[in-house]
């Protein structure tokens, strides 16, 4: 009991006496420092104050320089004034500390990935790594995957040298007859007879290419220090023509029938003579006959030359689809106040010069087709008028019981909706909005009914 009590007596004094010697240091302020990431070691005027977050009311006043240290992090130092009974608080963020490598491969040439990164080919400069251990893939044609380990200490920039293992073989090409471009998995290497060094294991696809010959292709294994070969017999093929044409899109005919239209590629055709006929609208058509060897690739080139005018319609009313030799041309546009009385003018260009058929088609309008002629390189205007049909479209119910309906067309909801029936042809009729029920579609079938 007696040492327990002397021990805290002890302790007592002991607070007593630094709080006595912190009062003699004269003038303080407080300080509290924060840094992200915390743990950070605080000197003050060289003084070790403890780790951050640290809160200290017995800063000496006067110009103070705060150092924060912390392993893996770049040293920090602030300087400040404090005034006597002032509080100030610092906070910062600290930045880790990274280094530089000089990643080197031999041969040169490797990519580089760090994780699931790609960062470039040796020779690598490494910027801003942080410390520790690292881990990098090096991949390079012909040689195998090397995975290693490194270090970052500091600063100082360190280099690292890697040593590619061959894990390659040697492919040996040759064709009857010679002269194929040889691709090695798509990338050209060369025509045969050929020798290609350094090929990484593993399947390779091998194709070759030969004018008037089919491609060959195989696919063949390679192995590390060995040779593997290839002896093809390339295979002749018939001709190939091409048709070109302009303008583009023209209809291409062969010996009478429809191949597509320009620019059309034949890879395979007999050999011998064979007619081509091209046709274009509001082109004059060209047709030639050619002689195509075999084996030969043959390209043939037309240039129609134009023969057409151009139609200007408008209708009575818009909207209408404009059909010409049964083909759709277009549609009229309502004119510039809006309204579909009168369509903006309708331009169809490139129709061959002579006589045409004009069909105008608009739901709830009649029109007879007629026939009209173009001149080259002149406008035909034309002015149409459909006749309107009067076919009922809508049930507008004005009450429950069963004559309290009114069928028509609906010529017009207006904004304040009031709506504009043609209940007859000619005859129009308006229906205050509120004194109707409804407006419903009417189907044909009910309007027979009624």
């Amino acid at each position: 009991m007696t040492r327990t009590f002397n021990s805290l007596i002890i302790v007592l004094l002991l607070l007593a006496s630094t709080a006595c010697s912190q009062r003699d240091q004269g003038p303080t302020g407080e300080l509290f420092v924060m840094t992200q990431p915390s743990d950070a070691v605080v000197e003050v005027n060289g003084e070790t104050l403890g780790t951050t977050p640290l809160q200290n009311s017995f800063i000496p006043t006067g110009d103070v320089l705060v150092t924060l240290r912390k392993e893996g992090y770049q040293t920090e130092w602030r300087s400040l004034t404090l005034a006597t009974g002032e509080r100030r608080v610092l906070e910062l963020d600290l930045r880790p500390v990274r280094g530089l490598i000089v990643l080197n491969s031999i041969p040169s040439g490797a990519n580089v990935s760090l994780g699931e990164v790609a960062a470039g080919t040796t020779p690598l400069v490494l910027h801003d790594l942080r410390r520790g251990t690292h881990r990098a893939r090096l991949t390079l044609s012909g040689y195998d995957d090397r995975e290693i380990e490194f270090r970052v200490e500091d600063r100082v920039p360190r280099a690292v040298n890697v040593d590619m293992i061959s894990n390659s073989g040697t492919l040996v090409v040759q064709s009857t007859p010679p002269g194929a471009t040889v691709f090695v998995d798509g990338r050209d290497e060369g025509v045969t007879p050929l020798s290609i060094e350094r090929i990484g294991q593993g399947q390779r696809d091998v194709s070759l290419q030969l004018p008037g010959y089919r491609p060959y292709r195989r696919t063949v294994v390679i192995q590390a220090a060995d040779t593997s070969r290839v002896d093809a017999e390339m295979v002749p093929i018939p001709g190939g023509l091409r048709v070109v044409a302009v303008p583009r899109d023209s209809r291409v005919y062969i010996n009478g029938e429809f191949e597509g239209e320009a620019p059309v590629e034949i890879e395979e055709i007999s050999p011998g003579s064979h007619s081509i006929r091209v046709t274009s609208r509001g082109h004059a058509e060209q047709s030639r006959t050619v002689d195509i060897s075999r084996g030969q690739q043959l390209v043939e080139e037309f240039q129609l030359e134009r023969n057409s005018g151009t139609l200007q319609i408008v209708t009575r009313p818009a909207g209408v689809n404009v059909n010409i030799n049964g083909e759709f041309m277009g549609t009229t546009q309502p004119g510039s106040d809006a309204s579909d009385v009168v369509s903006r003018p309708l331009l169809i260009d490139m129709l061959s010069q002579g006589s045409h058929t004009l069909q105008l088609i608009r739901e709830g309008y009649e029109f007879e087709t007629k026939r009209f002629f173009i001149t080259m390189d002149q406008v035909t205007a034309l002015d149409e008028s459909l006749e309107r049909q009067f076919i009922p479209n809508v049930l507008v119910r004005i009450g429950a019981g069963r004559d309290d309906v009114i069928t028509g067309v609906l010529e017009r909801r207006h904004p304040n909706g009031d709506l504009q029936i043609e209940i007859r042809k000619g005859v129009f009729r308006t229906i205050p909005n509120g004194s109707y029920i409804s407006i419903e579609p009417l189907k044909q079938e009910e309007e027979v009914g009624e």
